[in-house]
């Protein structure tokens, strides 16, 4: 299937990555929906999800901070848990505080954090060899024919 149009978010700034960081990909032809091709929902701006909760992250960025995904690009995903955004912003302090920098990343009150702190999986980084590619995500229960 190949793209018409890709459709960046208004307040998306690719020197400040951390906020907006969603696009829409508008496909050349329509599709029928089945158990292997469905719509994604997204929740409205007042949803709010609880810290031990989980979520699906997937994406064609970078494998871990210092990688970026190799062809052919195959979409990758991972499963990780909703973390309270005063934990997810410990993570990023200021490389020399009292001095601000573009390099700095802040986390805001419209901004969902996710990660798992014991096996590092995050929207970045995925320890022991990153994020998997979609068809190798194993989920319990589900064979690999229905995901």
């Amino acid at each position: 299937m190949t793209v018409n149009k890709i459709m960046v978010h208004a307040d998306y700034n690719k020197w400040h990555r951390m906020g907006s960081d969603i696009a829409l990909l508008q496909l050349h032809r329509h599709v029928e929906f089945s158990s292997h091709i469905l719509s994604a929902c997204l929740q409205e701006p007042t949803t709010s999800l609880a810290p031990d909760s989980s979520c699906w992250i997937s994406g064609w960025g970078m494998v871990t901070e210092d990688v970026f995904l190799p062809e052919p690009f195959q979409l990758q995903e991972a499963e990780v848990g909703v973390m309270e955004n005063s934990v997810c912003g410990s993570f990023f302090q200021p490389q020399y505080p009292g001095q601000p920098s573009s390099s700095d990343y802040t986390i805001h009150e419209d901004m969902l954090c996710a990660g798992d702190l014991v096996t590092g999986k995050s929207i970045c980084r995925v320890s022991g060899g990153g994020l998997r590619p979609r068809e190798e995500v194993e989920t319990p229960g589900v064979p690999s024919s229905a995901r």
